[in-house]
């Protein structure tokens, strides 16, 4: 399924982009709170449960990525031309 390697990055790189992660995908699953933690603690669950936390992180991280890259492009804008 996916590589333990991929999924602490995937881990890492949601924690720092978000003040809690657990809280954002409970949100948006009807995942349980202690399934989403030890998915983060890299502990085992549900297959099924991996894929949908995992392709979820890359979605929140894309959408975070894309929004920091947007607001750095207006602000480069913004103080360029002033």
């Amino acid at each position: 399924m996916y590589l333990t390697e991929d999924i602490k990055k995937v881990v890492l790189r949601m924690e720092k982009l978000y003040d809690s992660p657990v809280n954002v995908i409970k949100s948006k699953t009807q995942l349980s709170r202690p399934t989403i933690t030890k998915f983060f603690r890299l502990q085992s669950i549900r297959p099924s449960s991996v894929e949908i936390i995992y392709e979820l992180c890359l979605d929140l991280i894309e959408e975070k990525e894309e929004k920091r890259s947007s607001i750095k492009k207006r602000t480069e804008m913004l103080f360029n031309e002033a």
